[in-house]
């Protein structure tokens, strides 16, 4: 049947090989499950169909088996009262109804050996549309952790990148250096303005003592 060789073409395709070649995982799993879920309502719709055939040429079967057992038991009761026509006639209708429950039999034990193998492509579908769903739940939480690693990533480097707070502390650093400056000045300042009060005391002492000099000097004279 036609659409049990799509089927066993879906089945037989390799799923990592799939993933492999595809550009993008995630569409290429979402319309393969789209496929499968196509051919998997198909695949129950044959498979009903050919249930219910198979019902019906179990049931015509039985009908005519039963037909033919039932003429088997007149063509023996027509014996047992010595009317062998009448039992030459019903085995007649025996042996033609035990030809049709031979031929349905036999159209009925096909019709069985093929609901199996759909019923077995069937359940081989179901895993392999589990299996899809796995793997594409399993992409997209890779996907979102990649995604969410990114994020993590270019967030630690923002931070480690000049920002605001770098140039906060760039500002400080040359406020530091203009106080330090200003201080040093002003260290410098202080120290000439000492330097010259110093000079200035030294040249009264010495003055002082040149006075002293000279008084002593004039009264030696």
């Amino acid at each position: 049947m036609a659409f049990l060789s799509r089927v066993r073409d879906i089945l037989s395709a390799n799923l990592n090989d799939l993933l492999d070649r595809a550009e993008d995982p995630e569409k290429m799993v979402n319309q393969y499950l789209r496929d499968l879920n196509a051919n998997l309502y198909e695949t129950k719709t044959h498979v009903a169909a050919a249930m219910a055939d198979e019902t019906k040429l179990h049931n015509k079967m039985v009908q005519y088996q039963t037909e033919s057992d039932q003429w088997q038991g007149k063509a023996e009761a027509a014996m047992r009262a010595s009317d062998e026509e009448l039992a030459r006639q019903a085995l007649s209708r025996k042996l033609s109804s035990q030809k049709l429950a031979d031929n349905y039999k036999q159209q009925y034990e096909a019709q069985d050996q093929q609901v199996e193998e759909m019923q077995d492509a069937l359940v081989k579908l179901e895993a392999r549309i589990a299996e899809a769903k796995a793997r594409r739940d399993l992409l997209i939480a890779k996907r979102n952790r990649a995604e969410t690693q990114q994020t993590i990533q270019r967030t630690i480097q923002g931070i480690n990148s000049t920002n605001a707070l770098d140039k906060m502390s760039q500002l400080e650093e040359r406020v530091d250096d203009q106080l330090a400056q200003a201080d040093a000045m002003a260290k410098l300042n202080r120290g000439t303005l000492e330097t010259r009060f110093e000079d200035l005391e030294a040249n009264q002492e010495l003055d002082q003592e040149m006075a002293e000099l000279r008084r002593k000097m004039g009264g030696q004279s």
